[in-house]
């Protein structure tokens, strides 16, 4: 394959998306109005972190009174970066009464609308009216329960349960939707409709890395019902990747499962991998041998990686290698020279590029620019740069949304996690759609960016 001038047409690439996505969004819409009070919010680290303690625990607050304290006392804490105003609503705060409780109402109604925008409903027919308004704006999806952490085999049972359920609902859902090639096909020919994303420590209460082999048959054992339903219903399902003590296990659970005779000639699976483990320059190329040696394909979501903090505490406590890299311009590295891999190996690794980095994206898009239509995937989250999915739309790109679903209040640590993303640093939509940073510097190379920071 004659490749283009892969750094120059990223760039050109990356401009005609920042182009076409303009300003954000239209002034006084609820939109706009959600990311001026987002940006209040955020634009102090100890405002933040408080609003963060608050919404976590509010799930567990069962009385007026309870909430009303826990907004008193959080928030106190943060006082001296609040509007003079705001700490005198604080102190105006009713404590009980019917005041107390139309605040409590407030503080949970708000709460459910932010978690609205990144939780696609609370059961599977608000899933289904979800995915069907992606679909009529040319987007495709992949649908993950939200949950608790699973420490009974009870839990264990209903989270199998609870995925099949939403294979079957999901695909009864489809039935009549007429063809839309772009999202429907990709160069290989067509695509599973249906597609669900399971996390594998939900299938097993006892899910332990210090015994890989028993974790492996027990998990084993729960999703061989899960892969047939998804077989019977022409259905796709994604395992996700979660803490890095985890992800061997994971990637072990992977082969075996998928390597067994009823499952090795299916192609409708993939997996997550993470570009900010040092490890994963060797997992893919390794991946890419095991799937060969199958002699069906699989797909790979690439995606940054969303635990650097506590990976790197958890290493540091514990006296072992930080397992992910240090800067985050390494990372972007990484995920370039993967995405180059999987491209070129696309025959048995099919291509999912995760991410809201404009940047990590056109890059993608270069190096697919002389092939064929449909050989890559563009993955982004539920709620989150949608002018940036339209955009991606319009310039012919299979764009999946994933999409969870669940009770809203007990989604809130998903919820959290997204608001961190959302207003990190260093995050990407923070920097070039609130604080205007512009596009060329965004769109640099970050081994560009690497020898900058080591020259200084």
């Amino acid at each position: 394959m004659t490749l283009p001038d892969i750094p120059s047409l990223t760039r050109r690439i990356g401009q005609e998306i920042f182009a076409r996505v303009g300003s954000g969004p239209v002034p006084f819409s609820s939109d706009w109005l959600d990311d001026r009070l987002m940006g209040l919010t955020m634009a102090n680290e100890a405002v933040k972190l408080q609003l963060f303690r608050f919404v976590d625990v509010l799930p567990q607050l069962d009385s007026p009174a309870d909430i009303v304290r826990h907004l008193r006392e959080y928030f106190h804490e943060a006082r001296d970066h609040l509007p003079t105003w705001i700490k005198a609503a604080l102190y105006l705060l009713p404590s009980s009464g019917p005041p107390a409780a139309l605040l409590a109402w407030f503080t949970r109604f708000s709460a459910r609308r932010l978690a609205r925008k990144f939780i696609a409903g609370s059961n599977i027919p608000e899933a289904i009216r979800a995915v069907e308004r992606l679909r009529q704006r040319g987007l495709t999806f992949t649908v993950d329960i939200l949950g608790e952490a699973t420490l009974t085999e009870i839990e264990a049972e209903q989270a199998q349960a609870e995925t099949i359920q939403l294979i079957r609902g999901l695909s009864a859902g489809v039935t009549d939707w007429r063809e839309k090639p772009i999202i429907d096909r990709d160069e290989f020919g067509p695509l599973a409709r249906v597609n669900v994303s399971v996390k594998l420590s939900a299938l097993y209460s006892q899910f332990d890395p210090i015994d890989p082999d028993g974790t492996s048959r027990e998990v084993r054992s729960r999703l061989r019902p899960i892969l047939r339903a998804a077989r019977e219903n022409r259905a796709f399902v994604n395992f996700d990747m979660e803490q890095y003590a985890y992800k061997d296990t994971t990637l072990q659970i992977f082969r075996e499962v998928l390597t067994e005779p009823e499952f090795r000639d299916w192609s409708d699976v993939g997996i997550a991998i993470q570009a900010y483990l040092r490890d994963t320059e060797n997992d893919i190329p390794n991946l890419a041998e095991w799937a060969k040696k199958r002699g069906t394909p699989v797909w790979v979501r690439l995606v940054k990686g969303a635990y650097w903090d506590y990976e790197s505490v958890m290493a540091r406590q514990s006296g072992w290698p930080v397992p992910v890299w240090a800067e985050k311009w390494q990372s972007d590295a990484a995920y370039e020279r993967l995405t180059a891999f999987l491209i070129e190996h696309r025959r048995w690794l099919r291509p999912a590029f995760a991410s809201h980095n404009i940047r990590s994206l056109s890059h993608a898009m270069a190096l697919a620019w002389e092939l064929p239509p449909g050989s890559i995937e563009i993955q982004m989250l539920y709620g989150m740069a949608d002018p940036i999915k339209d955009v991606l739309v319009g310039m012919g790109q299979r764009v999946r949304v994933y999409t969870p679903y669940g009770e809203l209040l007990p989604g809130m640590a998903y919820l959290v996690r997204r608001l961190l993303e959302n207003t990190a640093n260093d995050s990407f939509l923070r920097a070039g759609f609130v604080e205007g940073v512009a596009p060329a510097k965004l769109l640099r190379d970050p081994v560009e960016l690497g020898r900058l920071r080591r020259a200084t």
